[in-house]
């Protein structure tokens, strides 16, 4: 994570989001739920940064927490703009979970074992 091209980071009750020029990077806190509702406090943020502009989306997963994944039905609606989808997982119950997010998300998450290789594609599909 290169936070020298970070524009502003934020210590959230649902974790850290660190925004950059055309995408964020969340880390959700530990034993947090994640879900519809917190999503919409979260696309506030994604609006005042990228004002309708395509932007990327990056899910760090060095915490534990859980995630209601039917909500990604609603994802597009939450953020328009989203363009491109990277999760950074650290183990396979991480890897299967994301698996399962994907049966929900239409536009399908790309899986990661790295933050830089997450952030390359990503700048790679707004490019």
């Amino acid at each position: 994570m290169n936070k020298e091209n970070a524009i502003k980071e934020y210590n959230l009750e649902v974790g850290k989001v660190t925004f950059y020029d055309n995408y964020l990077i969340i880390e959700v806190a530990e034993g947090v739920s994640f879900d519809y509702q917190k999503a919409k406090e979260l696309s506030r943020l994604t609006n005042l940064h990228f004002e309708g502009r395509p932007f990327g989306y990056i899910s760090h997963r060095i915490n534990s927490y859980s995630i209601e994944a039917t909500d990604y039905t609603k994802i597009k609606e939450v953020f328009p703009n989203l363009e491109a989808f990277a999760v950074v997982v650290f183990n396979r119950v991480q890897e299967s979970s994301v698996r399962i997010e994907n049966m929900f998300f239409e536009d399908g998450i790309m899986t990661f074992d790295d933050l830089i290789t997450a952030e390359a594609w990503i700048r790679e599909q707004l490019s």
